[in-house]
């Protein structure tokens, strides 16, 4: 097995899973997608064949689906590095190489940039937030968080790097092990890997707050591996996953408003036009896996060509 992907999902997830496979599939990718999710599986995967420790879905085209039930009480976006060592030790221990794509984004480049980009580190994009200065007071908390249990930094970095997405040889494939250390460093300090970004509570928590120094969680946690693994890494900017123009990489959709969520002829009256990762999601609905029906998909695409005009002549500053 040359490479396979692993990503996590429950609850409607699942359409970002669908369209992230087939943006896979169609830019080449032929091999295997170990899907850790929560709840029942997805609507356009049944019947999937039972397997014992996984239902495998065969999605077309060469590329096959393993969906892994999760019994774990961590938050799912705090679970990536544990699930990533599980997938490499115990269900795929020959793969060369290991990535990890949220389910929020669409793979916009041929899959054999991928294979080659892992070669040269732990590929990793920058995120909307950086830069983050050597001395910025929220890398200073991580180094006195480090300190506290007897670790260093190896690796003074100012990029602040995205927590979506990762790919790694198997050379390289301790920088995993860092990252889960990373990860139990902030679940101490947060109270527990069940608590994330996503469920600190009232917006008067002071977890909420961006003065918080661990309030990304699983994104906080990479960034700590990154300055504390051996490992090399290779990092694309912002640009790579569409945050900033000139992408070619991925297109990742932030926020809540995800792609299948958004309304996009009122978001564009209210003067935010469809975003490059909106384009990009319906772009890869409908082969080989169906996302959505024939007559869903066209309607969807039809209110985002409206929102586009608008947003050509209307938009907020």
């Amino acid at each position: 097995m040359a490479s396979c992907i692993c990503t996590l999902v429950e609850g409607d997830f699942h359409l970002g899973l669908g369209a992230l496979t087939n943006s896979l599939v169609y830019h080449g990718f032929r091999g295997v997608i170990w899907v850790g999710y929560r709840g029942g599986l997805p609507p356009w995967a049944v019947p999937a064949s039972d397997a014992g420790r996984w239902r495998e879905f065969a999605a077309g085209n060469g590329a096959v689906l393993r969906f892994v039930p999760l019994t774990t009480k961590a938050h799912l976006t705090n679970y990536k590095p544990e699930f990533l060592l599980q997938v490499w030790e115990q269900l795929e221990p020959d793969a060369e190489r290991l990535f990890y794509f949220d389910p929020d984004i669409v793979v916009k480049v041929p899959w054999s940039f991928f294979e080659e980009w892992a070669g040269y580190g732990a590929a990793l994009v920058e995120d909307v937030n950086s830069p983050l200065p050597e001395s910025h007071p929220r890398r200073c908390a991580w180094v006195r968080a480090l300190a506290r249990r007897g670790q260093s930094v190896r690796r003074e970095t100012a990029v602040y790097v995205n927590g979506g997405f990762i790919g790694l040889h198997r050379n390289h494939r301790g920088f995993l092990q860092a990252w889960r250390s990373a990860m139990t460093l902030v679940g101490e300090e947060i109270g527990g890997l069940e608590r994330s970004m996503f469920s600190f509570g009232a917006a008067s928590s002071p977890m909420q707050l961006p003065s918080y120094p661990f309030n990304k969680t699983d994104q906080d946690a990479l960034n700590i591996a990154v300055m504390t693994s051996a490992e090399p890494v290779s990092l694309m900017g912002a640009e790579g996953m569409d945050f900033r123009p000139g992408g070619w990489t991925m297109s990742h959709a932030l926020g809540p408003e995800k792609p299948w969520r958004k309304h996009y002829v009122r978001a564009a009256l209210a003067g935010r036009p469809p975003s490059p990762a909106d384009r990009a999601f319906w772009c890869h609905v409908s082969s080989p896996v169906t996302v959505f029906s024939p007559r869903t998909a066209a309607w969807r695409r039809v209110t985002l060509s409206i929102a586009g005009a608008i947003g050509r002549w209307y938009r907020r500053t």
